[in-house]
């Protein structure tokens, strides 16, 4: 069932580019969360190219062959703004990239979107099965299973995969997993402190479907994994141990937390408000966003208090730079931006800002203990409201078409994803829990 679960979405037309609002390749996908394990995974993939041969990719999972396109993707850090080619590896620096899927259906599609590259191979197999056959095939530079790959995975398997893959990796191989986070709000209810229970999510794809659409009911569900950090983190040292090499956790984040695939759909957490969808809106081209969309409104669950905090100290920051935003848009169109503080006055002030507005509770950052955590969502928020003040100030006076849909708002939601990868804590509250590996031999 589970390898053919993937037939039914793709039989039906939503799982092709392009879309935008709906559908699997949406804004949020490509400018969101692609682009949040690029940044993570900029500076790994840098030290690949500067060793100065063409590097071997292999793609776990590979589905349609999204992994392809994201790497292409990736863009080098500290680049200047006249610089035109600023992508981390481009088609000339492949060696092989060889994709395995255990579903023929997105291995065709992928041949078929990008068969005709380089170097660039896709194959039908249990992606478990393969490194076994490959005794004499040369190291890769870079394992990749992403989203959500290895959540389809018992634990055991995983650890042979890891270990198998650590073997036949060279000193200085990258390794990049991806599961699904045990604590997303996507599916709160099964949240638990005791992790022998709700070890798996009986998942559907339904979120590529439109309200009402008769689709959505032939859906088939399959198990996957759900992860938190401490549960990673030990799958990850019993491989090591497994494979006598070193498997050295260089990154651990969380990707989409209020934004993941199951939070417009409320399958899971009838608390959620559609945020995907008002964030595909603010990337829109040529579409106005009503901001007041975009205020999260997260619902605590008793017993969890540190995951709470955690949400409440986002939720705080997230909506404080929406609103900040919103007041800012207010007051150039009333002509008053000649009076906003610049540079650090009661506006820009975060916790005044936030009891001034007086509609989200933000005991942690008005507390006078300055936690790491605190001086963090401080300093991220405010930079964000300083970058939004500039943004609005600058756009506003352009005489171009409709600077608020086409600058202004996906500015916002640029800030708005830079807070989400500045305070998460690599914990499972993500839609995606990403980890990425360097193997020392």
């Amino acid at each position: 069932m589970e390898k053919n679960a993937y037939d039914e979405p793709i039989s039906s037309g939503k799982y092709e580019p392009p879309s935008g609002l709906i559908g699997k390749y949406d804004n949020v996908r490509r400018l969101w969360e692609d682009e949040v394990i690029g940044i993570f995974l900029s500076p790994y993939l840098e030290q690949l190219v500067v060793e100065g041969n063409k590097i071997r990719i292999l793609d776990l999972g590979c589905g349609s062959g999204d992994g392809y396109d994201l790497l292409m993707g990736v863009k080098r850090q500290n680049v200047t703004t006249s610089q035109h080619d600023v992508n981390v590896i481009n088609p000339d620096l492949i060696d092989t990239y060889l994709g395995f899927d255990i579903n023929p259906s997105l291995v065709a599609q992928a041949n078929a979107i990008h068969g005709g590259s380089r170097g660039v191979v896709f194959q039908e197999m249990d992606f478990n099965h393969l490194l076994s056959k490959f005794d004499d095939e040369p190291p890769y530079d870079l394992y990749f299973a992403a989203y959500g790959t290895l959540s389809h995975n018992t634990d055991d398997e995983t650890v042979r995969l890891l270990s198998q893959i650590a073997k036949h990796s060279r000193d200085g191989s990258i390794i990049l997993c991806d599961w699904l986070g045990r604590y997303s709000y996507e599916w709160q209810p099964l949240w638990t402190k005791d992790m022998e229970q709700n070890k798996t999510i009986d998942y559907l794809i339904s979120y590529i479907y439109s309200n009402g659409d008769e689709g959505e009911k032939e859906i088939s569900s399959f198990p996957l994994r759900l992860l938190s950090s401490k549960e990673t983190l030990a799958i990850i040292e019993q491989s090591s141990i497994d494979a006598g090499v070193q498997i050295e956790t260089e990154e651990l984040f969380d990707r989409s937390i209020f934004m993941g695939r199951h939070i417009d759909t409320a399958q899971y957490n009838p608390c959620c408000k559609p945020m995907r969808r008002a964030l595909n809106s603010l990337l829109e081209p040529n579409f106005r966003t009503d901001l007041q969309e975009l205020m999260v409104d997260y619902v605590p669950r008793d017993g969890f208090p540190e995951l709470n905090d955690f949400y409440q100290n986002l939720e705080g920051c997230w909506n404080a730079l929406v609103r900040y935003t919103m007041e800012l848009l207010q007051r150039f169109d009333a002509e008053e931006l000649g009076r906003l503080p610049g540079g650090g006055g009661e506006a820009l002030d975060v916790p005044s800002f936030l009891r001034r507005t007086q509609r989200v509770p933000a005991s942690r950052l008005q507390s006078t203990s300055q936690t790491s955590t605190t001086v963090t969502a401080r300093s991220a928020l405010k930079k964000a409201m300083l970058e939004m003040e500039t943004v609005v100030t600058g756009a506003s006076a352009l005489n171009i078409a409709d600077p608020r849909a086409n600058i202004i708002e996906p500015q916002l939601c640029y800030c708005l994803r830079q807070l989400e990868m500045e305070l998460q804590q690599g914990e499972g509250c993500g839609h995606g829990l990403v980890a990425i590996l360097k193997v020392h031999k």
